[in-house]
């Protein structure tokens, strides 16, 4: 996705995480919170940015800070941020975690594949099949040929930052409904672009999982409100003019009543 798309969430005091394996804090010992990742942790399309983000465009109603005000965090980082790799996150923002992170979550994995250039290639009007087509087929060579080795490589960093901190993966939601009549994409495009979606969730499971981290699955929890869902009910936005950055991104309802109620389950109890 753009330095925006798959798309980040807050800045404020260095710091981070919850119970972790040996030493960690006690249950009710103030979280020190940091949120990593790309748009989807950052917040884009959430609205209420912090103007000091700039064009990371990190949002007072993502995820990362909903869960920090719910737990009293005693130190919150966002370093999230629109357009996000995992270099990005390795080299750019991991560097500004504390040690003493008791809790760290992380979105990533999006942008590795282009996902921003998928959705301009497969959901907008008037591009061919060929195209669409093209353009997915490269997205999945580079989630089965290059990103399990660069989440791994990160993952690793991670632990290494925040040795006592509880990590917590989250997934990516399907952006589309289908099997209804839409102007976004045709449905089998949408039911591809869902696929692959799925399989960068089950990767991201997989290495997380190798890693002793948490994994936060929000697929159940969007399921119906993808875009081209209808009647009010979408929590992804569709093309958004003149703001194209802010597309297929989850709103403010998909921040707090997809994306939290996961992460919060995955932390662990408060």
């Amino acid at each position: 996705m753009q330095r925006h798309p798959f798309l980040a969430a807050l800045a404020a005091v260095p710091l981070l995480f919850c119970a972790a394996p040996a030493g960690a804090a006690p249950a009710d010992t103030p979280p020190r919170y940091a949120a990593l990742g790309d748009s989807y942790a950052a917040g884009v399309a959430a609205g209420a940015y912090d103007p000091a983000s700039g064009d990371c465009h990190r949002s007072a109603n993502a995820y990362p800070a909903l869960w920090a005000a719910d737990h009293g965090a005693a130190g919150f980082l966002s370093a999230a941020c629109g357009g996000a790799t995992t270099e990005d996150v390795r080299s750019g923002q991991l560097p500004r975690v504390d040690a003493d992170t008791t809790v760290l979550t992380l979105t990533v994995g999006g942008n590795d594949l282009g996902f921003a250039g998928a959705a301009t290639d497969c959901l907008q009007p008037l591009t061919t099949e060929a195209r669409c087509t093209a353009t997915l087929d490269e997205s999945a060579r580079r989630l089965r040929e290059e990103l399990p080795g660069r989440l791994s490589g990160l993952y690793d960093a991670v632990r290494a930052a925040a040795p006592a901190a509880r990590v917590v993966v989250t997934g990516y939601p399907h952006l589309l409904r289908t099997g209804t009549t839409c102007l976004i994409g045709t449905d089998a495009r949408r039911v591809r672009f869902n696929a692959l979606t799925d399989e960068l969730d089950e990767l991201i499971r997989d290495r997380a999982d190798a890693h002793g981290f948490a994994f936060a699955d929000v697929r159940t929890a969007f399921d119906g409100h993808g875009v081209c869902a209808g009647g009010g009910q979408e929590w992804i936005t569709g093309i958004v003019l003149p703001r194209l950055w802010e597309s297929f991104h989850p709103t403010p309802d998909g921040q707090s009543l997809g994306y939290l109620p996961a992460v919060t389950a995955a932390t662990g109890p408060r």
